[in-house]
C-alpha cells in the first residue's frame, strides 16, 4: 500500500492507473531527484518533486524482488524534459490517444508537453481559423490541461504568431492577414486583433503562463503584400518589431514566450540555417526581454562540436536557450528511431556541457503525418533514460523500462524502422532517407526513384521485415493494430518492389509471358495487398485522430490504387495489339540527383508526396 501520499500523489497514481504496490512504500519529500531505498517493512520513497512520482512508480516496479539495504538513485539531468506533439500538420490526435501518451511520458520521466497548434483551435470571432481540419475545442484543451497537470506535466500551447499559418491563411477570408504564402502581414491592426484574439484563447485553456510562439522558418518574410504596402525594409528589423508585438500581447495574457531561434541565423547569414560563423545582430540581443527564451534545434547532425558551437553562440543572443531535438516520425510512413538516438547522445553531451536546462523532443509530422505516433516511444524512452540515467546506461535502461512505461517490447518496436534502409542505407540510416513513402506512391509506369535501388535485396529485405512484423504482431496486446499497419505496409511494398522489379525487367527484353503473368496475377495481387495496407492505416488513423486529414491519405492511396489498374489496362491494351507500345515504359530514367547517385546512394529525395507521385509537380498545376 502506499503510504503518506499529498492529494496530488494520490490523484497522479488514479490517473496513471497504477495498481497498488506489493509492499508498503512510503512517500517522502526531499533530496535531488529520485530515492529508493528497501527496507524490512517494505520501501522508502524518497522524491525531490511530486511529479517524480510517476517515473518512480516505473523504478519499484524494476526493484520489487531487491533485498533490504537496496538504494537507487536517480537525478534528472535536466530541470525540464520535454515533447512537443505536432498536432497540425493533417493529423490532430485525439483527446483520448493524448492522455494515453501523457501517461507513458509521465512513466518516462517527462514532465512538459508542447501542443504544437498551427490553426487547430478554436480562436472566437473567426470561423474560418482551423475550419474544417479538426481543431481543439476550448472544453477539450481545458480538459487536456487539467489531466496533464493531475500527472505534474506542464502542457504549454506552441502556436504561430508569423509563419506556417498557411492552412488557415488559405481561405479568400483570411485575405486581410495574409503578406505572402503562409505568413502574417506585420505592421496590420488586422493581425494584432487576430494575435489577441489567439490569446484569449490560450489565457483561457492553459493554466501554464508559458507559451511558445513559433516565428520559424518565415523564409517571405516582407516580401509580399507588405512590400508593396510598405516598400523593402531590413528583414530582421522588420522581425524584431513584429516579435515585439507579440512579445507585447502575450505579456498582457500573463504568458513568458518561447521561440524558435533560426530566423534570427538565417537572415544574418543570407538564408543558411544556423551557418556556425554568421555575424550576429546585436540589436536581437537587446530586443529579447528577459522573460523569453529562444529554441535551438538540429534534428540532423552527428558532430557535439556543432552543437556545442551552436549553443555557445545562442549564450550571445539570449543565455535562456532550451534545445530541441527530434524523434523522427515526419519522413515517411516508418520512424527513424535508431537514427534518432544516435544523434541525441552528442546532443545531450553538448546539452550538459553548456549547462541547458530544458530539453525538448519534436514530433513533427511534416506531408500528412503518416507515422503513428506510437512509433517513436523508443526515442522518447531513450532520451528519457539520457535525462535520469546518463549515456552509458541509457540502452540498457531504456529497453529494460519500455515495457513498463508503454506496454510494449522495445525490439519488436524498433522493427517499424526496418522498412525504411534499403541495401545502400543500413541501420540507423541517413537523414530524411525513407524508401517506404516513396516506393508506396511512385508510379508504376514512370517510376522517378526506383530504378536507383537494388530492387531485388530490398525486396528480400522487405519480406524478412513482414515475417518478422507477423511473429512480434501475435503478442503485441494493445499494440496488435499498430503491428497489422506495419506488416500490411512492409507487404505491400514488398509486393511492389517485385511488381516494379519484374515489369521493367520484362518490357527491357520483350517478355511478353512475364508480361502476360503481371497482368493476371501480379497487378491484381499488388492491388489486394495495397489495399489491406490502405485499411489498416485508416483503423490506425481513426482509432488515434480526429477523422479530418484522413482525406489527404485517402486521395493519395486512392490515387496509387487506380495507377495500377491503369497499368494492368495499359499492358492489356498492349498485349491485345491495340498499341504499338506503351510510351510510358520507354521513357529512359535520369537520376534526380546524379550526385548522390554517384556516391552509391539510392536516390530517394526529400519525402513530398507531390514529388514522388508523378514527374509534374502536381503541387504547381
Amino acid at each position: 500500500m502506499w503510504q503518506n501520499l499529498t492529494e496530488f500523489e494520490r490523484g497522479m497514481l488514479a490517473a496513471l492507473q497504477c495498481p497498488e504496490p506489493a509492499a508498503p512504500v512510503r512517500v517522502e519529500k526531499g533530496g535531488e531527484g529520485i530515492e529508493l531505498r528497501r527496507t524490512p517493512e517494505g520501501w522508502q520513497l524518497r522524491l525531490a518533486q511530486e511529479a517524480m512520482l510517476g517515473r518512480a512508480t516505473v523504478l519499484l516496479e524494476e526493484d520489487r524482488d531487491r533485498p533490504a539495504g537496496w538504494v537507487r538513485r536517480e537525478r534528472p539531468a535536466y530541470p525540464r524534459l520535454g515533447a512537443l506533439v505536432d498536432c497540425s500538420r493533417n493529423a490532430v490526435p485525439t483527446p483520448a490517444s493524448l492522455r494515453q501518451l501523457l501517461r507513458q511520458l509521465c512513466r518516462m520521466g517527462y514532465n512538459t508537453v508542447q501542443l504544437y497548434m498551427e490553426d487547430v483551435y478554436e480562436v472566437e470571432g473567426y470561423p474560418y481559423f482551423g475550419h474544417g481540419r479538426g481543431r481543439y475545442t476550448k472544453g477539450e484543451l481545458k480538459e487536456l490541461d487539467a489531466f496533464a497537470a493531475r500527472l505534474g506535466i506542464e502542457l504549454v500551447p506552441a502556436v504561430q504568431t508569423l509563419a506556417h499559418l498557411g492552412q488557415t491563411l488559405k481561405w479568400k477570408a483570411m485575405a486581410p492577414f495574409v503578406d505572402t504564402g503562409d505568413i502574417l502581414l506585420t505592421d496590420s491592426e488586422d493581425t494584432e486583433a487576430l494575435l489577441n484574439a489567439m490569446f484569449d484563447t490560450l489565457e483561457e485553456c492553459f493554466s501554464s503562463r508559458r507559451v511558445n510562439i513559433g516565428m520559424d522558418e518565415a523564409h517571405m518574410l516582407g516580401l509580399g503584400r507588405h512590400l508593396d504596402l510598405h516598400g523593402y525594409e531590413d528583414r530582421t528589423a522588420l522581425m524584431l518589431r513584429h516579435f515585439e508585438l507579440v512579445h507585447r500581447v502575450a505579456s498582457a495574457h500573463g504568458f513568458a514566450p518561447m521561440l524558435w531561434s533560426d530566423m534570427f541565423f538565417r537572415l544574418a547569414s543570407g538564408g543558411e540555417y544556423y551557418a556556425p560563423d554568421c555575424p550576429l545582430d546585436a540589436s536581437v540581443a537587446r530586443a529579447i526581454p528577459d522573460d523569453t527564451s529562444l529554441v535551438y534545434w538540429d534534428y540532423y547532425s552527428r558532430d557535439e562540436a556543432l552543437y556545442d558551437s551552436m549553443l555557445e553562440r545562442h549564450k550571445q543572443l539570449c543565455p535562456r536557450t532550451l534545445f530541441a531535438g527530434g524523434a523522427w516520425k515526419w519522413s515517411g510512413f516508418s520512424p527513424a528511431n535508431r537514427f534518432s538516438m544516435e544523434l541525441a547522445r552528442p546532443a545531450h553531451a553538448a546539452c550538459q556541457k553548456q549547462g541547458v536546462q530544458e530539453v525538448l523532443i519534436t514530433l513533427w509530422g511534416d506531408n500528412g503525418a503518416e507515422c503513428p505516433l506510437g512509433a517513436v516511444l523508443p526515442a522518447l524512452q531513450f532520451w528519457a533514460e539520457l535525462c535520469w540515467q546518463g549515456p552509458d546506461r541509457a540502452p540498457q535502461a531504456a529497453a529494460r523500462h519500455f515495457a513498463r512505461t508503454c506496454g510494449g517490447s522495445w525490439e519488436d518496436f524498433l522493427l517499424f524502422d526496418e522498412p525504411a534502409f534499403t541495401p545502400d542505407n543500413p541501420a540507423p540510416g541517413r537523414m530524411a532517407v525513407n524508401a517506404t513513402k516513396t516506393l508506396l506512391y511512385e508510379d508504376l509506369l514512370t517510376p522517378l526513384f526506383s530504378p536507383a535501388l537494388d530492387l531485388a535485396g530490398y525486396e528480400d529485405h522487405l519480406r524478412r521485415c513482414a515475417a518478422r512484423l507477423a511473429r512480434a504482431g501475435e503478442n503485441a496486446g494493445e499494440w496488435t493494430d499498430l503491428f497489422r499497419f506495419y506488416r500490411t505496409l512492409t507487404e505491400a511494398l514488398a509486393c511492389k518492389a517485385g511488381v516494379q522489379r519484374a515489369l521493367r525487367t520484362a518490357w527491357k527484353e520483350e517478355d511478353r509471358e512475364t508480361l502476360e503473368s503481371l497482368c493476371r496475377e501480379g497487378l491484381p495481387a499488388l492491388y489486394a495487398k495495397v489495399d489491406a495496407f490502405a485499411d489498416a492505416f485508416r483503423r490506425s488513423w481513426l482509432a488515434n485522430n480526429k477523422a479530418p486529414g484522413l482525406d489527404v491519405f485517402d486521395l493519395r492511396i486512392g490515387g496509387q490504387l487506380e495507377r495500377i489498374n491503369a497499368a494492368r489496362r495499359r499492358l492489356e491494351s498492349w498485349l491485345r495489339g491495340e498499341m504499338d507500345t506503351i510510351e510510358e515504359l520507354d521513357i529512359p530514367w535520369l537520376p534526380f540527383d546524379p550526385a548522390e547517385t554517384a556516391k552509391g546512394h539510392a536516390d530517394v529525395p526529400a519525402p513530398f508526396w507531390h514529388r514522388i507521385a508523378s514527374a509534374t509537380d502536381i503541387s504547381l498545376i
